[in-house]
């Protein structure tokens, strides 16, 4: 009776950790969310068949938007770190290291998985395209904010996905062997360091939380070792910095005038397939 009673107080204590990552991921959600410009930002005209909103980018003239522009070797210093300690991790991912924090994660969920990060990786990047849009001031407009963001989740693909494929690690739940680095990872924080250079120092840190949230759930889901989130989160903020640097010559290549208008108007319209009978959207966008 008294094993049974252990077992009982250990599966409490479980389940209570479950309920506190739930309650942290919530919070790193409205973090990000709560900082979003009041709605009186928004200038919308609501039809009958359609919801659209036409909403001005911010004044933005008082940012200094050359500065994440400049290359500056002192920039490298945070992802070369993670990205080192990842790739030293990838050389040996049976090391103490991993397997102790593989094995924390592993009492914690229980067996159980969470899988909210395959949708929580792409809001700090959703977040980078279209809080410029809804009155948050930024340092670029909408069609500068989209070839950083392309160039940078290029340059993410290319890393990611390369190493991937040259270095066949296997998952810590032996489903195969592309563990390194963590794609998840590298997407949020991608996102997270791109809000970061865009809107400053209070978005980027709502940015990180859901990119660190989004680790924690990788490992807590058992789908990567400690070195594949370093290596993914290191990817990430390099692929953001690089989109950045990367900027001045897309101006130069597709002739855009930097101080052209900051103006984009967007229009959602709700969609509905009748024969899958799925409802849907459209989103529509001009700048």
């Amino acid at each position: 009776m008294l094993i049974d009673d252990k077992e009982l107080i250990l599966s409490y204590k479980f389940s209570e950790m479950n309920h506190r990552l739930k309650k942290y991921i919530f919070f790193a959600i409205v973090t990000l969310f709560s900082s979003l410009h009041p709605l009186n930002a928004f200038c919308a005209t609501i039809e009958l068949d359609s919801l659209e909103i036409s909403p001005r980018e911010s004044d933005i003239s008082s940012f200094n938007d050359s500065l994440c522009e400049k290359f500056n070797s002192k920039q490298l210093i945070v992802p070369g770190v993670l990205m080192v300690s990842g790739l030293v991790g990838a050389i040996d991912y049976n090391n103490s290291l991993n397997h102790s924090v593989n094995d924390a994660f592993t009492d914690l969920s229980n067996g159980k998985t969470c899988k909210i990060d395959d949708y929580l990786r792409f809001l700090p990047s959703v977040s980078h395209l279209f809080l410029g849009s809804v009155g948050v001031k930024s340092k670029h407009n909408f069609k500068e904010r989209l070839l950083i963001s392309a160039t940078s989740h290029a340059a993410m693909l290319i890393m990611g996905y390369g190493c991937k494929f040259v270095i066949h690690e296997q998952r810590p739940d032996l489903s195969n062997n592309h563990s390194f680095p963590s794609g998840h990872v590298a997407l949020a924080f991608t996102g997270a360091e791109l809000l970061r250079q865009e809107y400053g120092t209070s978005y980027g840190i709502a940015g990180y939380a859901v990119a660190t949230s989004v680790a924690l759930l990788r490992l807590y889901n058992n789908k990567h070792w400690l070195n594949d989130v370093l290596m993914g989160a290191g990817i990430g903020i390099l692929s953001a910095r690089i989109g950045c640097w990367l900027l001045p010559v897309e101006r130069k290549l597709f002739k855009m005038n930097n101080k052209s208008s900051k103006s984009s108007t967007f229009a959602i319209t709700p969609t509905y397939n009748v024969g899958e009978k799925a409802p849907g959207v459209a989103v529509y966008a001009i700048f």
